[in-house]
């Protein structure tokens, strides 16, 4: 099937929807110039992860991590977001139906104006801190000014226990809320899209399968090919940039 095929495939099955739900994956963060963490030359094969475990019992492996938060939003201060979120956004707000989950750290969907009760960041929010017992958020900058100042890393102030960057670590178990609310909408869901997601990441890789048990139909929109194209209804191969914005122009 050729593109302009494929594209009024993705349309027709985008008005026959009632409720959509859409993961994305580190593909749509790329083309924003944020390196995909997990490639062949990301930043986890050139760097050691830090566990949870050494996180909560090393203060060493603490610093490091809130060093690298620090560079890391650096690096985000840089990038905005592209021409895909805005079309997430744009699928998002054809009703109140439909929502995002997305394995991106990176804050960018909440940017482009997407109501954040409508996205669920399945992997966490390096934008953000919170304490790992009551919940609190705090501002970075109370962690990142420690580390520049070379001070003792402060604890939560309101019940004394580590803060952490509100990510989901090696080791570290999910959000039970989160992964609990993303089965549900998977299983509600007449129409699953993975946009810019290898799907090889577990437990969210198997979100789309369980949409598919539940009647919903499946698009992937991706670089290369995925583990689960196999039981798709359509699969649009290629560059996000490239395909998004036809795709966009004909909702």
């Amino acid at each position: 099937m050729d593109i302009t095929n494929q594209i009024s495939s993705f349309f027709k099955l985008i008005e026959k929807s009632k409720k959509i739900l859409i993961l994305t994956g580190a593909g749509i963060s790329t083309e924003s110039g944020l390196p995909d963490f997990r490639s062949d030359d990301g930043f986890w094969t050139k760097n050691k992860p830090i566990m949870f475990n050494e996180f909560l019992n090393d203060k060493n492996s603490r610093r490091l991590s809130w060093e690298r938060n620090i560079e890391l939003k650096k690096k985000l201060s840089l990038i905005e977001p592209n021409v895909a979120h805005y079309f997430v956004k744009k699928l998002i707000d054809k009703s109140v139906n439909n929502y995002l989950i997305t394995q991106n750290i990176d804050g960018l969907h909440a940017l482009t104006g997407l109501d954040t009760k409508k996205i669920i960041e399945i992997h966490g929010n390096a934008t953000k801190a919170s304490c790992l017992n009551c919940y609190k958020d705090h501002k970075l900058s109370i962690f990142h000014d420690a580390i520049k100042n070379n001070i003792e890393i402060p604890d939560c102030d309101l019940c004394g226990s580590l803060v952490k960057v509100s990510t989901i670590s090696f080791g570290q178990p999910m959000n039970e809320t989160d992964f609990t609310e993303s089965m549900f909408l998977s299983q509600a869901c007449d129409l699953f899209i993975a946009i810019g997601t290898s799907l090889s990441v577990q437990p969210v890789a198997n979100l789309p399968g369980l949409a598919k048990e539940h009647g919903a139909k499946l698009i992937i929109l991706n670089r290369d090919n995925t583990p689960l194209d196999n039981i798709a209804d359509l699969v649009i191969n290629g560059e996000l940039k490239d395909i998004i914005p036809r795709i966009s122009d004909t909702i």
